[in-house]
């Protein structure tokens, strides 16, 4: 089977499993109240104009646990001020909820690469096609690694530009543009995702190596004699 013309089609599948569930992970890791929190611990972490440091953080936790299911869109609708006035815009709002929709897909994308690449490893195991396996999984390594360097060099090079075009490739045209004094920019200013996209790619880069590594392990202890 190894030499079979599917071969190629078989690694090609496994090592878009790879990239997904290793490019998907990290939203669990960094989409969480706590990251939010650390950066606005941080000394050089630019202070809001609008709201205090109890205030951001309420407001924040809130939106964060709205994108985990963990709060509802009236939970976010009602948010009100210190001064008691709503915290977000109609605009805002329609964002946020554009934003849970993007993340639950990614989450539902890892699902389905997770199942079927568990049940494409039992199925080329149990036909002794377990190189097939193993390159798939280093070839999406590679594919990952190339795919976090472009990200970051391209970042590192314009970030605003990088920042524009990734909310072009997931967002409607004009929904993601807010003034500097709304909310979602008083609570998530650029450095923040400065922060975040540079630890996502560097969590990324170190998923992989470690999977690249135990890819080679796999292949040296399988093809050694008994």
């Amino acid at each position: 089977m190894e030499q079979g013309a599917g071969s190629i089609w078989i690694q090609a599948a496994v090592a878009l499993c790879v990239v997904i569930l290793l490019v998907a992970t990290p939203l669990h890791v960094f989409v969480r109240p706590s990251f939010v929190e650390a950066q606005y611990r941080r000394a050089s972490f630019p202070p809001s104009d609008r709201f205090g440091a109890d205030e951001r953080s309420k407001l924040s936790r809130t939106l964060v646990e709205y994108l985990r299911h963990r709060a509802s869109y009236g939970d976010m609708a009602a948010l009100r001020t210190d001064a008691g006035d709503l915290a977000m815009l109609p605009s805002e709002l329609s964002h946020m909820a554009d934003v849970r929709r993007v993340m639950d897909g990614f989450f539902v994308a890892q699902a389905v690469a997770l199942m079927a690449l568990v049940g494409g490893a039992w199925a080329l195991w149990r036909a002794r096609a377990w190189r097939l396996l193993t390159a798939g999984v280093r070839r999406g390594v590679v594919t990952t690694v190339a795919l976090m360097g472009l990200i970051l060099a391209s970042a590192a090079v314009d970030f605003d530009a990088f920042f524009t075009l990734f909310h072009r490739l997931f967002f409607q045209e004009g929904t993601w543009v807010f003034y500097y004094d709304d909310t979602l920019i008083q609570l998530y200013p650029l450095p923040l995702w400065v922060t975040a996209v540079t630890a996502v790619a560097v969590t990324i880069l170190v998923e992989a190596g470690i999977l690249y590594g135990l890819a080679v392990w796999a292949e040296q202890r399988l093809a050694a004699p008994a």
